[in-house]
């Protein structure tokens, strides 16, 4: 009787492990992409920072979209604009001084802002407007706002 709980056992797990091993396969499956859909997906192995032309490149992109950004809610766009652009390209030019290969390729050909980017924008806007004077609110009724 033991001997037959024993081999019944036995049978068991060797069908249970044919049967798990059958299920999954050495190789993986090649995504299925039709032509149409297709994206470019050559990605370069982060070595570090970009190259000086990508980052004078990502300098006037930031930048001008920045400028772009502000001056959408902007009021008075005319005098607004040179406010704007001072502010923006001392960002820039700050996120550019330490801006990583694989950040800069997301943000230059994926248009993607990167957690990374995020982190530098805060710091970088931090530094860049700390002094500046901010614009003053109306006075009404003889109270400051």
């Amino acid at each position: 009787m033991k001997t037959r709980k024993t081999s019944y056992l036995f049978a068991t797990l060797i069908v249970s492990a044919l049967t798990i091993a059958g299920c999954s396969s050495d190789e993986a499956e090649a995504p299925k992409a039709s032509a149409g859909t297709a994206k470019k997906a050559v990605h370069r192995v982060d070595s570090g920072e970009a190259t000086e032309p990508e980052k004078r490149q990502f300098e006037k992109e930031f930048s001008a979209k920045c400028v772009a950004r502000e001056l959408k809610n902007s009021n008075n766009k005319d005098v607004d604009e040179k406010r704007f652009q001072e502010s923006c390209d001392c960002i820039a030019e700050h996120i550019m001084k330490d801006l990583s290969e694989i950040d800069a390729e997301k943000y230059l050909e994926d248009h993607e802002d990167t957690h990374t980017l995020q982190i530098k924008f805060d710091a970088a806007a931090y530094f860049c407007l700390q002094n500046k004077p901010q614009p003053k609110g109306p006075h009404l009724f003889g109270k400051p706002q």
